[in-house]
């Protein structure tokens, strides 16, 4: 083995005694803009989880909320002007590389157990619109900083490799999971070639940890050409999501609008299954679901040939209705949309989060302008503080870490803007009308400072045309 996979295999292996007892948090995408349960408590962005955004819930008794975990105006401030075109926000209402298509929580050789942020979390993009160029749509990646620096912890390239197409070959990820030995599971948002068969895009494709290299920070360094194995068809989903019993919001079955896997992580409560292409494959049991509006948000696992599976305790589907209510997001008459992506971790906190609107550009003055707040400590004060940051092309908004206040963005001298009141369920908000014309051209980075653990709000980067 390439890189000491039965040591770790063994440290996970005595770290899961404990894991039944655990409690978890899912980080997850959505294939739209959904609200929240709480809904920000009438704060726009607040309670707006947008498609090109992580989302953050930890299922319990009675309603609970899902919280913006890594925002629009975050991962601007996180990237900087990485594209050298003069801009620390390319876009009003998008991220950089738009929406999320794929989430990586490492389970060999991880890099952190704990709490996340929105820098821990490996994601892949639709695009690569607003990154340097050589980032690939295919790539699994994550903000890790400082000052716009990225981790990559898979390339599209190498997944070329595992499938055996040529390195010009266009390749989007659409879903991807690893176990705690090292082993890879994807699926990808277009029918590809592997190995010379057609696997399509509700295929699972699992590429051996013997077939991997990993460095010593755990990313994957090269991949033997033409390891990856088909291992499931479409058709082995829509049959395990028939078994589960899982209905729709209306009260439905999905059938055969199964079509597309679009989100993959180990199902914490273990256990194995057998590959219907080749049984002489054993895999770890894994959560999926796929997008559109016949999954309602809902997550289901391979276990016992298909099921509804619980986290804490609580069902991520529902055998009568499933509406988005399990992932904390507030439900239409007719539910919700899909998951774009998955990862489970250990119970998180909510995150404090900042966040603009009603955007991330400002293109004129004099402009309204909210920032708004939430995981502050309910009924306390933020504090809420602005920076100007680089003017100069193809750089980045310093920061540096506090441990363990948080991480502070800081491009020249801080301005406080002053305290506003925090609410029962932690959301602020501050409000401004920009008139300044000395303004144009600047971005700006927005944070909060929480009262009542000092904690620091993830950034909010604000770009002046």
């Amino acid at each position: 083995m390439r890189i000491r996979h039965l040591a770790f295999t063994c440290f996970a292996l005595a770290a899961a005694a404990g894991a039944a007892s655990s409690q978890h948090s899912i980080v997850f995408a959505l294939d739209s803009d959904e609200l929240t349960w709480l809904n920000g408590n009438g704060l726009a962005e607040a309670g707006l989880l947008r498609a090109d955004e992580l989302g953050v819930v930890t299922p319990g008794p009675g309603a609970y909320s899902a919280s913006t975990f890594l925002s629009m105006s975050t991962q601007w401030a996180y990237l900087g002007d990485a594209d050298n075109d003069g801009r620390y926000a390319d876009d009003s209402v998008e991220a950089p590389g738009d929406e999320i298509d794929a989430i990586l929580v490492k389970h060999f050789m991880p890099n952190t157990t704990g709490p996340f942020t929105g820098r821990d979390v490996y994601i892949s993009k639709n695009t690569a619109e607003g990154f340097a160029p050589g980032l690939e749509n295919g790539d699994v990646f994550r903000f890790a900083g400082p000052s716009g620096a990225l981790e990559i912890f898979l390339t599209e390239g190498q997944l070329l490799d595992a499938i055996g197409q040529a390195s010009t070959a266009d390749l989007n990820l659409d879903a991807i999971a690893q176990d705690s030995s090292g082993n890879l599971f994807v699926s990808f948002a277009d029918n590809e070639l592997v190995g010379g068969v057609t696997a399509n895009d509700g295929a699972l494709v699992y590429i051996p940890a013997t077939a991997i290299t990993y460095d010593a920070q755990g990313n994957v360094s090269a991949i033997t050409v033409g390891s990856a194995k088909i291992v499931a068809e479409e058709v082995d989903f829509q049959a395990m999501v028939a078994a589960s019993g899982m209905k729709t919001s209306v009260g439905g079955l999905p059938g055969t609008s199964v079509n597309e896997l679009t989100a993959l992580e180990i199902d914490p409560a273990g256990g194995t299954w057998i590959s219907p292409i080749d049984p002489t494959i054993t895999l770890p049991n894994l959560l999926f679901a796929w997008s559109g509006f016949s999954n309602d948000g809902a997550i289901l696992s391979t276990a016992g040939g298909g099921s509804i599976p619980t986290i804490n305790g609580f069902p991520l589907a529902s055998a009568v209705a499933t509406t988005g209510q399990q992932l904390g997001m507030l439900p239409t008459s007719t539910g919700i949309f899909g998951v774009n992506g998955l990862g489970i971790v250990p119970q998180q906190p909510t995150p404090f989060t900042s966040e603009n609107f009603p955007r991330n550009l400002i293109t004129s003055l004099p402009s309204f302008h909210r920032v708004e707040f939430s995981g502050a400590t309910p009924g306390n004060t933020v504090v809420v503080v602005a920076d100007v940051g680089p003017s100069v092309p193809g750089s980045a908004l310093p920061s540096f870490a506090i441990p363990p206040f948080g991480e502070f963005f800081v491009g020249g001298t801080a301005v406080n803007l002053g305290p506003v009141p925090v609410d029962a369920d932690g959301f602020a908000d501050f409000s401004t009308v920009f008139t300044l014309p000395a303004l144009v051209g600047a971005n700006v980075v927005f944070q909060g400072v929480d009262l009542g653990t000092l904690t620091l709000s993830a950034p909010a980067a604000l770009q002046f045309l």
